[in-house]
């Protein structure tokens, strides 16, 4: 009171010296009166002393200001300077704030006029002004101290003074008095929040206890090398004073951690630091205007700053309103956590001006309280009403910032929840009930304007490490000449933007992405009850003022429910740099350093401080990345190239072209509560709305160095002219009724949940893109196998328990029994005899002489397409909804070999891939999901080049397209005549195309790859294949997922649910008519391309192979304890070694990085010394770590493998049933084969093919059944004056034609399970139609030259039959021979894996062989005029062979068939070549009952065994004549 008392009366005194006695216009005649006849009173007040002053604000509560030594100076009417040394502000006994240097005082009213001209809009030229400096501010609050009350209690005494004093707020016209402008000035301003003392205690600890880790482990390796050193200079040393020497070192280790312990603080305090906000060289100018003063103007202010709120009709009152043009700047603000060394925040040399608002609006009387003043005896407690409307700042704000530097991680975030904790204590929360606002909602209510910020740079800083001190590994998003426009929901950012990989290794400072001119904008929709912009209509309630206690929110209008939020990226092409296009660069290591910031970003952060035990509630906290409910993402890249290699080294690596990039999507979250009796935050599900991506123009490259020179080389792989990807989730609707889909099959088609869509399609594959893809991929797997090796569930599931229970044997149909077609066998002829076949069915048979020895498929087929398994899964009239649709256009795929000049070109006009997802299915008793795949290629053809040339041609888009004319199902133009067809033109199969204008482009394109050629080449292309149509099918069954799969109805079936089961996973190839064109230089190309690019398999691949086979074989004589045991230390020991590679890795960085620091050249050659041997090192480490990561995954999956293998049979024998899980069909409606000359016109051959069928049966116990069937096939010969013209045809047992639909060639294999490796053959057959073979010696030679070329080495050829020869030596031998062979190749390698190896590799265990008598009638003309050789019409018959349980290699079968049919072939052709008569052959000779009867058992029981019930003395010799 008395403090107050003495600033009245000052204040009076000073009003009465400056003011003149006299009436108004007296005082207006004095005001103009010279300022040097005014007085000046000068006053000056020095204090030597400690001036303390106190403020007993409760019995809780005080402030004292302790200032050493004072100094006042006032100069009346205009000058008054305070200055003082120090000031000290202690609340409750603590110290809070300590100022040093301060400086108060007026200025001159020109002083601010520079910076009063700066701003345009102002209409006073001077103002009076203040001015407030200080060297130091510190602000430092103790761990729990509650602050916040010791200010509240300041401002209810403020408010009570007020009061007593009766002072009134006065109007705020523009005729108030104009406040004075400010400049205030603040060398350091420092803002301390002191962290716990037991955590800072035991950081320390721990930071000591792992330092005297490091340093334990020193000493110990100091005693091991003294200890060697004396064992070699004193020989053994006793085991007691070994052991005495350790025990002394723990013990002296213990004795050093306690005195480092105990002198842990002996140098200095500990910390107390947990948030430090600190400024340097803090300048703020704060100017009044005339323009900016009264209410009406800063209203009209605040209106047109915050244009986006509706200002209310009727006005609103305000408590505090001020407008001021504010200019601040400063040279450093940093914030800081704990002792972390990246710091929070850094901005170094900051400029701000603009406007600033401030305003308190006028409370509702709800949303004023009362408290409670204690003044004390004898006046007693008195009661002041307090405003809860909050200060609202309006602002429009222009900054200049040369660098700002921001970081955060999920290592911080239990820093800022303690943070959080210790603010709550500083600045008081609302007393209103409602719950608490999110800091988003927070920022909506209070800040309001535009800041528009130029940086020159701007870095935003994410921890990809959990360690909270890391400051190497991170990621780095950073922004160069930036423009930031800030206004009510919308962040606007214009500049170059950067992102960086920062690691301590070599790939630090990696540029994963590079986008110059980027317009990035984020606008963000808040979705509440009410207005979201609307909060002058917010208005707090006291506690005690509530109308309705439960469930109250005064912000219920204005709080945030959900927010959609859109986001764009476009960048725009620069004039100045055309060069200057985004791009991306990173390596396989940052993949799994891109691994670790997703983990980072989605750690579960875990309450701080909450619960009861802390005397605070756990409140849920709302977190921003949950309250999104919509989110759409926009990119428009205008270019954009891509760069991905391998290794630092860049050995192998893909790089990217492309043209205008548009990317759109939308995204939905949804938060789903889980119920399962426990407490759990909702789960978060994010789902897609849309997505839309056109790419243009896209190139793409493989890349490579070349071993020679280490340049890098780049070869043309991929390339399309426009890609459209959409995804629509509106779109997804159920199958309608098959008549409905066929009729709007192009509806169904638009309601695909996925469609893409490819133009111009242009792909090569080359011996040099094959290696570059396999190194790639091969990288790629080993990264994955070594993720999968080392993760915590490498081993787990697979536990085989042997006391499972027996699953009840099932009721349901076998699935064989299903479709007889899937395992069906030929009967034997015993086995057709006793099912009684007629009478009249054994006489037909023998009157159809050429068909007596043929064996017929049991179930004529018809159609193969009607019985191919795959398509009829694949029928949609159980299809749920439609999942993807991929549409190609005009698709080109070069294939060029490596030994044959040349390529081969496939196209195809139009190609869709198509898949369902349809209703589940039963299998094996379970409900399985069901997905089917349906591709179809239309219009495909096949060009080779005509010449041996490399220059690339690719084929024009009128060869390509459809025509309207075109049958792409007959593989040949409808109109194109003979006279097209014989000049090559048209599309029909042998046609040539001439480039007239592209200009040919080399397959492997260096850096100037799209520059044109000035000289155009004139190149041809031959159609090696015509128009044709080709369809793939492929049913999939999986687990069902109750939540993806809607609720659906099953069919009705007559038997019991369980009874009906189907779901094998299916997968059919169908080709239609295919006709081929070839030439010997184009055969020759087509098998280079098949063994070099399709059939090629990796070297390292084969190694792995049989490393695996190795691993498999011996891993099976251990027990499963000793085949985990090693498998874990091998584990171990890879991840000690990745934990090496990774610290070798960062002291190369470091090293590295002092290099570049070091000036001394021989401190840097040193280094440069140690960086190669450290790199030797690491790559010794690097190839360490890649063969024992190749023999851990070999492991694992011999192991798993094993464990699968018993989980299968344990099953098998418990269920004792077996079952399908795959079935594989190839089939071919007919192909046509024309082979021609070198110049492609003149033909040689012509073979046709028709009804082929290849279909593979996979079981559950690892048996299956292969099955081919060819309906029909001839050969012709084309070559001029030749005698015969059919070469090969197959000759209709029945004479009506009936070929294609019995066939004529069927080959049927089932087998069982393979025991220990070997497979087993249980049934293997082969049928073949009767033959009619006519060939001329011409021609044969003709063929030879077509297949093999005249380079290849004759002698090779020749010595194949001896070759073949001595593989008919016996199965022990070849064996014996293979093992040996095994065990030269691989050195201290154990002998019975070798074994194992060899037999399973070569061997196969055949219980049943039959192939059935085939007729043949072959005619032969030999080189000259008349031959020995020649024959015509030579009919024999190739005998039935039979064989049980035989182990023999294929080459084994091979042998005993041709042994068995060559015997038989030489006596029945001596016969024909003596023309001696037989019976058999002689359809003239009639037959008596006997011999008929004989004929008949013959054919039914097969001529081997009727010839052992023969007697010996029946039996005829070569001539005819009986043994008698």
């Amino acid at each position: 009171m008395c403090v107050l008392q003495m600033t009245q009366d000052i204040c009076m005194i000073q009003e009465k010296i400056t003011t003149p006695v006299g009436n108004k216009s007296e005082k207006l005649k004095r005001s103009v009166i010279d300022q040097k006849q005014v007085k000046e009173l000068s006053i000056t007040i020095n204090v030597q002393r400690n001036v303390t002053l106190s403020a007993f604000l409760s019995r809780n509560h005080r402030i004292v200001f302790n200032i050493p030594k004072i100094g006042i100076n006032i100069t009346l009417p205009r000058n008054v300077m305070i200055m003082f040394k120090e000031c000290i502000i202690s609340c409750d006994k603590h110290q809070i704030f300590i100022i040093e240097g301060a400086t108060i005082g007026s200025l001159p009213a020109n002083k601010l006029q520079l910076e009063r001209k700066g701003f345009e809009t102002l209409v006073m030229p001077t103002n009076k002004a203040w001015k407030i400096e200080f060297d130091k501010i510190h602000a430092v609050f103790p761990y729990n101290y509650n602050f916040a009350e010791c200010v509240q209690e300041v401002i209810n005494t403020l408010k009570w003074i007020k009061l007593v004093h009766k002072v009134k707020k006065k109007p705020f016209t523009i005729d108030s008095p104009l406040p004075a402008d400010l400049f205030i000035n603040v060398k350091e301003l420092l803002l301390q929040l002191s962290d716990d003392p037991f955590e800072v205690q035991l950081s320390d600890n721990y930071s000591l206890l792992a330092d005297e880790q490091t340093e334990t482990e020193k000493r110990l390796s100091a005693l091991e090398r003294k200890i060697e050193e004396l064992r070699k200079s004193l020989g053994l040393l006793p085991a007691n004073k070994v052991q005495e020497l350790y025990d002394n070192l723990k013990e002296k280790s213990s004795l050093i951690y306690t005195h480092r312990h105990q002198q842990l603080y002996n140098n200095g305090p500990p910390r107390t630091k947990l948030f430090s906000w600190k400024m340097v060289n803090l300048e703020i100018v704060a100017l009044a205007d005339k323009s900016l003063h009264g209410k009406e103007n800063v209203i009209n202010h605040m209106r047109e700053i915050d244009i986006s709120s509706r200002y209310p009709s009727d006005g609103m009152d305000f408590i505090t309103l001020w407008c001021r043009m504010i200019n601040c700047s400063l040279e450093e603000w940093t914030i800081h956590l704990r002792d972390f060394p990246q710091a929070m925040l850094d901005v170094k040399d900051l400029h701000i001006w603009g406007r600033l608002i401030g305003a308190e609006q006028h409370a509702h009387p709800r949303a004023i309280r009362t408290c409670r003043i204690e003044v004390g005896d004898p006046w007693g407690d008195m009661i002041v009403e307090r405003n809860m409307p909050p200060l609202k700042f309006y602002y429009d704000f222009e900054s200049d910032v040369k660098q700002w530097t921001m970081c955060t991680g999920a290592c911080w975030e239990q820093t800022l929840a303690q943070y959080n904790l210790a603010m709550t204590l500083i600045n008081h929360p609302s007393k209103d009930p409602s719950p608490n606002l999110p800091f988003w909602d927070k920022i909506r209510l209070l800040l309001h304007g535009r800041l528009t910020m130029a940086m020159d740079k701007m870095c935003w800083m994410y921890h990809a490490s959990l360690n909270p001190y890391n400051k190497t590994e991170m990621m780095d998003w950073q922004w160069t000449n930036l423009i930031l426009d800030w206004t009510t929901a919308k962040f606007m950012f214009n500049g170059d933007l950067d992102i960086y990989a920062r690691t301590a290794s070599k790939y630090d400072d990696c540029n994963l992405l590079h986008l110059p001119k980027l317009r990035f904008c984020i606008k963000l929709e808040w979705l509440c009850e009410g207005d979201a912009n609307n909060h002058h209509r917010v208005m707090p309630c006291a506690s005690d003022k509530v109308p309705y206690k439960e469930d109250y929110d005064s912000y219920k209008d204005f709080r945030s429910q959900n927010m959609n939020m859109s986001m764009s990226f476009e960048t725009k092409s620069s004039e100045a740099n055309p060069n200057n296009v985004p791009y991306c660069v990173f390596y396989a290591s940052t993949l799994r350093w891109l691994d670790k910031i997703k983990m980072c970003m989605t750690h579960v952060s875990r309450p701080t401080r909450r619960g009861s035990f802390f005397d605070k509630p756990r409140l849920p906290k709302l977190q921003l990345s949950r309250h999104f409910r919509n989110v759409n993402l926009s990119v428009n890249f205008h270019q954009f190239h891509a760069q991905y290699w391998m290794s630092f080294a860049k050995e192998h690596g893909v790089e990217m072209h492309r043209g205008e990039l548009t990317f759109k999507s939308g995204h939905n979250l949804t938060l789903v509560k889980i119920e399962d009796g426990l407490i759990h935050r909702p789960q978060a599900n994010w789902s897609i709305k849309n997505i839309n991506l056109n790419l243009k123009g896209a190139k793409m490259w493989l890349c490579c160095k070349n071993e020679t020179t280490g340049m890098e080389e780049k070869s043309y792989f991929l390339s399309v002219k426009h890609v459209q990807y959409d995804r629509d989730d509106n779109l997804m609707v159920e199958s309608a009724e098959p008549q409905q889909q066929s009729d709007d099959r192009e509806d169904v088609e638009k309601a695909f949940l996925h469609r893409v869509y490819i133009e111009d399609l242009k792909a090569s594959w080359t011996t040099t893109n094959r290696n570059t893809v396999f190194s790639l991929f091969e990288g790629y797997n080993k990264a994955q196998a070594l993720k999968r090796n080392l993760s915590s569930g490498a081993l787990k599931g697979y536990k085989v328990d042997s006391q499972t229970q027996a699953t009840p044997k099932s009721r349901s149909r076998s699935v064989s029994m299903s479709n007889p077609n899937s395992t069906a066998a030929t009967p034997s002829p015993m086995s057709r005899m006793q099912s009684g076949h007629t009478q009249n069915l054994l006489k037909r048979l023998i009157q159809e002489m050429d068909s007596k020895s043929m064996a017929f498929t049991e179930e004529p087929t018809g159609s193969h397409e009607e019985q191919l398994h795959g398509v009829a899964a694949c029928q949609t009239k159980d299809v749920i909804h439609n999942n993807l649709l991929v549409e190609l256009k005009n698709s080109q795929v070069m294939l060029q070999g490596a030994h044959t000049k040349g390529y081969v070109i496939v196209c195809a006009a139009e190609a869709k891939v198509m898949s369902c997802i349809h209703k589940p299915v039963w299998q094996n008793r379970q409900l399985k999901s069901k997905t089917t795949w349906v591709s179809s290629v239309d219009c495909m053809q096949y060009f080779a080049t005509v010449d041996n040339t490399d220059n690339v041609m690719w084929l024009e888009k009128e060869l390509l397209d459809v025509d309207d004319k075109t049958d792409c199902n007959l593989g040949l133009d409808v109109l194109d005549g003979a006279v097209a067809e014989m000049a090559g033109s048209g599309h029909s199969v042998g046609g040539v195309v001439t480039a007239r204008i592209p200009t040919p482009t080399p397959i492997n394109i260096g850096r100037q790859e799209d520059q044109e050629r000035s000289n155009q080449q004139t190149m041809q292309l031959q159609r090696m294949i015509s128009r044709c149509k080709c369809q793939l099918f492929y049913a999939s069954y999986g687990e069902v997922d109750p939540d993806a799969t809607p609720q659906v109805t099953l069919d009705k079936i007559e038997n019991d649910m369980l009874d009906f089961e189907e779901g094998v996973d299916s997968f059919t190839l169908l080709h239609h008519d295919l006709n081929v064109c070839t030439n010997p230089l184009q055969y020759a190309m087509i098998l280079d391309i098949v063994n070099t690019l399709l059939l090629y398999v990796e070297p390292k691949k084969k190694q792995s192979t049989e490393r695996l086979q190795s691993m498999r074989f011996k891993i099976q004589l251990f027990s499963e304890k000793d085949q985990k045991t090693p498998i874990l230390q091998l584990q171990e020991d890879v991840r000690q070694m990745i934990v090496s590679l990774r610290r070798q890795e960062r002291d190369l960085y470091l090293i590295q990085k002092e290099i570049d620091e070091e000036e001394d050249l021989t401190e840097r050659y040193v280094s440069v010394q140690y960086k190669s041997r450290i790199e030797q090192v690491l790559n010794d480490c690097k190839e360490k770590l890649n063969q024992m990561n190749e023999e851990l995954t070999i492991m694992i999956n011999c192991y798993a493998q094993n464990q699968l293998e018993k989980m299968s049979q344990l099953k098998d024998s418990q269920s004792g049933e077996t079952m399908v899980v795959r079935r594989n069909e190839v089939c071919f409606r007919s192909a046509q084969w024309k082979l021609t000359e070198t110049d492609g016109q003149l033909g040689l051959a012509d073979m046709v093919l028709r009804n082929f069928l290849y279909s593979k049966v996979n079981n559950n116990d690892d048996s299956g059944a292969h099955q081919l069937e060819v309906g029909w096939f001839k050969m012709t010969n084309l070559l001029p004056n030749s005698l015969y013209k059919d070469v090969l045809v197959p000759r209709d047992p029945l004479g009506k034609g009936h070929l294609d639909r019995q066939g004529a060639l069927r080959i049927f294999s089932r087998d069982k399970a393979p025991v220990g490796g070997i497979n087993v053959k249980e049934h293997f057959e082969v049928n073949v139609v009767p033959l009619t073979i006519q060939l001329t010696y011409k021609f044969f030679k003709t063929l030879e030259a077509f297949f093999f070329q005249k380079n290849e080495n004759e002698e090779g050829s020749d010595a194949m039959p001896t070759k073949s020869k001595t593989r008919q030596g016996s199965i022990r031998k070849q064996t014996s021979a293979n093992i040996n062979t095994q065990q030269r190749g691989s050195e201290g390698s154990s002998d019975d894996v070798i074994k194992m190896r060899a037999r399973a590799a070569t061997n196969n265990t055949f219980i049943y062989i039959k192939i059935p008598e085939v007729p043949v009638k072959v005619s032969y003309k030999g080189e000259k005029e008349k031959n020995i050789v020649d024959i015509t019409d030579f009919t024999f018959v190739l005998p039935t062979l039979e064989y049980h349980n035989q182990t023999w290699t294929w080459q084994d079968v091979l042998n005993a068939i041709k042994g068995e049919s060559k015997k038989v072939i030489v006596s029945q052709a001596i016969k024909q070549k003596l023309h001696m008569k037989s019976r058999f052959y002689d359809e003239e000779v009639h037959l008596s009952s006997a011999q008929q009867e004989e004929d008949k058992a013959k054919m039914l029981l097969g001529a081997k065994l009727m010839a052992a019930t023969e007697k010996p003395g029946n039996k005829k010799t070569l001539f005819g004549k009986s043994n008698k």
